[in-house]
């Protein structure tokens, strides 16, 4: 037996396989096996006073386990993600929430062969169910080396009360924005990502070359420092960074925690 070392970031290996549906409310029958592990649950995100993220069934704070998003106003206690393909779990960046009533936004790691994704959970009724959408994309070596861990350890994601997703990659100088739909369709679909000034939209019916084209016009004739144009309602540039509101999360909480004492690694080796 060897005790193993946890390192200063927690990776939380997962394969990265398209996720459907991922859960729905308490008691729903598990998408698929996993080894049953005796591990206490923890609080690993505090949002406020009544709402909070847990993690349970996990193998020690390097693996995760199954999420579930609490509300101990609604006695609501919802498996928001779980384990897949070897894993999944907590995101290891920053994270900020201004949380409503209806729409929330959870972020996610998981690492399979080829790279490492975040995956954004999200649910537009008030935490009842959960889907995801993968977003920003990482090198396969994410996990292990110091470089590479340290573009997702800056990675900032802020989400609105109103339903805005704000994904902030630091090293890349711009940054994505979600909408949620405030529907209960949980589809990827309904985070109308359509918004940003260089995407001409559905509406506009264009052809793959056109849409290629329009897209190509407007980056090459951008302006990427300030000052930046004013922009049509309803649309944001992904270079503005001033333009991203600021989001406190009500407990001051900015990143996951998992206390390693609670389940300490421990690993057999022949």
């Amino acid at each position: 037996m060897r005790k193993l070392l946890l390192g200063g970031f927690v990776t939380l290996i997962a394969g990265c396989a398209s996720v459907a549906s991922i859960s729905t409310g308490t008691g729903a029958m598990p998408v698929h096996q996993r080894p049953i592990y005796n591990s206490p649950q923890q609080v690993v995100y505090r949002v406020d006073e009544h709402r909070y993220i847990t993690l349970e069934n996990y193998r020690d704070c390097r693996v995760g386990g199954i999420m579930k998003w609490n509300d101990d106003r609604k006695n609501l206690h919802v498996v928001m993600s779980r384990i897949k393909n070897g894993g999944k779990g907590f995101w290891p960046g920053i994270f900020k929430i201004e949380p409503g009533e209806e729409r929330f936004a959870v972020p996610s790691f998981g690492c399979g062969d080829r790279n490492c994704n975040l995956w954004i959970n999200f649910s537009n009724d008030g935490g009842l169910t959960w889907d995801a959408f993968p977003s920003e994309r990482y090198s396969m070596y994410a996990a292990e080396m110091v470089s590479e861990k340290q573009s997702v350890i800056d990675t900032e994601i802020r989400v609105t009360k109103d339903g805005y997703i704000y994904v902030i990659p630091k090293h890349k100088k711009f940054f994505y924005r979600y909408r949620l739909n405030r529907t209960k369709d949980q589809s990827p679909e309904g985070t109308a990502t359509g918004d940003e000034r260089c995407w001409p939209g559905e509406g506009l019916k264009l052809g793959i070359k056109e849409h290629i084209d329009w897209v190509e016009s407007c980056e090459e004739n951008r302006v990427r420092k300030p000052p930046f144009p004013p922009m049509e309602p309803g649309k944001y540039d992904m270079y503005d960074l001033a333009s991203i509101p600021d989001v406190k999360t009500p407990s001051s909480q900015e990143r996951f925690t998992c206390d390693p004492s609670l389940n300490p690694v421990v690993e057999e080796e022949e």
